[in-house]
């Protein structure tokens, strides 16, 4: 069993089990999207909130992070960028472009490159788009620098 340890602000900690925890971060991340309208959170919810916080941002952050733990996304990741934060970049708009009909070419010259991604992207997702989505929010977190492999490594 995979275990989060959760540390409050006040340096309480608790572990809890990987599938607690997202689902309480699913449940405190559902009231605080939308407060007046939603039902009161769980005990979960709740308590999970001394460890979190109520900034919506920051909830949805972790809910991203323990998601990239289901279906490897992490490996798919790591298999498409090489463990390179220099390639994530590129790899994100990439991906971004995916299925957008909006999207215009920049250099032709670079085209059969980026098709050559596109089609490792689709390889490593199983063309499933519902993967694809999540694997971008996940890189999304490493360009913005919420995440990095050098992190990664220190907590391993």
């Amino acid at each position: 069993m995979q275990l989060v340890t959760l540390t409050a602000p006040d340096g309480h900690k608790e572990r809890w089990d990987f599938k607690t925890t997202y689902l309480a971060l699913l449940n405190w991340y559902q009231y605080l999207k939308d407060v007046d309208n939603a039902k009161e959170p769980n005990e979960l919810g709740t308590r999970i909130c001394k460890f979190v916080g109520d900034d919506i941002n920051q909830v949805h952050t972790l809910l991203i992070y323990l998601e990239g733990f289901n279906d490897n996304l992490y490996s798919k990741l790591s298999m498409l960028t090489k463990n390179d934060n220099k390639n994530t970049v590129r790899l994100y708009f990439i991906m971004k472009s995916i299925n957008n009909p909006q999207y215009l070419r920049h250099n032709k010259e670079q085209e059969p490159e980026r098709q050559q991604l596109i089609n490792r992207i689709k390889q490593v997702t199983n063309n499933d788009s519902k993967i694809l989505n999540r694997l971008t929010e996940l890189t999304k977190l490493f360009v913005d620098g919420q995440l990095s492999y050098k992190h990664l490594e220190e907590c391993n």
